[in-house]
This record gives C-alpha cells, sequence and structure tokens, in this order.
C-alpha cells in the first residue's frame, strides 16, 4: 500500500509540472489580454502577439534556468542535500567510503614490501 501511495505522488507530482505549463499559458493569455485594452499597449492588437510574447516569456524562463543551472549551482547544491538525506544513497556513500580506506590500506601495504 506505501509503494502505491509513493508511485500515486510520484505521477502527481510530474502532472503539476506539466499543469503549471498550462497554467502559464492561461495566465499569458489573460494578462495580454487584458493589456490589450490600455492605450500604451496597443502594438499588442496584432493576430500573433501571443505567439511572440509566449516564445520571449519562454526564452527569458531558458535562460533563468541556464543560470540557475551554470552559474548559480542551486540545482546541483539541492541534488546534494537530497542525497544525503536519502537513506539508501547514504548507505552507498558509507560503503564507498570503506572500500576506498581499504585500498588505502592495500596501497600502504604493497609500498612497504
Amino acid at each position: 500500500m506505501k509503494e502505491l501511495l509513493i508511485k500515486a505522488k510520484m505521477a502527481m507530482d510530474r502532472g503539476k509540472y506539466w499543469l503549471s505549463y498550462i497554467n502559464f499559458a492561461m495566465l499569458l493569455f489573460i494578462s495580454v489580454t487584458s493589456m490589450k485594452e490600455y492605450d500604451m499597449f496597443s502594438f499588442l492588437q496584432g493576430r500573433y502577439w501571443i505567439i511572440v510574447l509566449g516564445l520571449g516569456t519562454f526564452v527569458f524562463i531558458t535562460i533563468l534556468g541556464y543560470i540557475d543551472l551554470k552559474k548559480l549551482k542551486t540545482f546541483q547544491l539541492e541534488t546534494e542535500i537530497y542525497a544525503r538525506i536519502n537513506p539508501v544513497q547514504q548507505r552507498m556513500f558509507d560503503n564507498q567510503d570503506k572500500i576506498l580506506k581499504r585500498i588505502d590500506g592495500i596501497e600502504k601495504n604493497i609500498g612497504k614490501k
């Protein structure tokens, strides 16, 4: 039962990400539609205004994501924290440390001979 709940949660989380894209598109459409009522946004009266603004926004979001991944490196730090919290990965790290210590001991023994 627990595994079924976890799989359901994972499926809902993935759906949440996709739903956020749909929510973004609706928000963009509503915002631009309401902006068209003002004179200073008269350039939005054209036919392809939603496509141009949508693509521009996606380019801006992609640039922000690139900066986050490559320059700020918050994703890497977040993944590292999750790895430290995960008990399975923690056991793997402990085993890796034990193996490296054994290798160091073997190398020292070989070096003495």
